[in-house]
């Protein structure tokens, strides 16, 4: 009897040891990689802008200026895409910096961005700053690429 409870405790701790590492595997997913078109904003008004009740509309009217002010560009940069904040990895922040320095649109700095997305974070391999051929920065579908920041 004694062998056969020893037995049974052995396989019941087996079996939840082997559940609780198949869990763990699962838990975290593999970041999925590509390219995301939105408009570049700072984490500290990303945080405001989020709340409204269309943050694409208001990420498209952030100002260069403010994404340069210095309280603002220390909190970091990403991408508003689809209605949700993606923060942007620090290489990523130091791309969205040198290309809104040098961009020449003064409001709604729109980019396609290329990299890894994991939950609200994405590691940026590249960013190109785009221009609606209709001058905008609006929803447009058409678009054109203007400069491109690798890292």
């Amino acid at each position: 009897m004694k062998k056969f409870m020893s037995v049974v405790v052995l396989t019941c701790f087996a079996v939840v040891f082997g559940f609780a590492q198949n869990s763990d595997s699962d838990a975290k997913p593999k970041p999925m990689e590509g390219t995301w078109h939105g408009y570049v904003v700072d984490a500290m008004c990303a945080k405001g802008i989020v709340k409204k009740s269309d943050p694409m509309e208001r990420a498209a009217k952030h100002t260069k200026e403010c994404l340069l002010e210095e309280s603002c560009a220390a909190s970091g940069y990403g991408l508003f895409y689809e209605g949700a904040y993606y923060k942007f990895d620090e290489a990523g922040d130091k791309m969205a910096k040198s290309a809104i320095e040098k961009s020449k649109s003064e409001k709604g700095l729109m980019f396609d961005v290329t990299g890894a997305m994991e939950g609200d974070r994405i590691t940026v391999a590249s960013m190109s700053e785009m221009k609606s051929e209709t001058g905008k920065k609006s929803t447009s579908k058409k678009t054109e690429k203007k400069t491109e920041h690798k890292q």
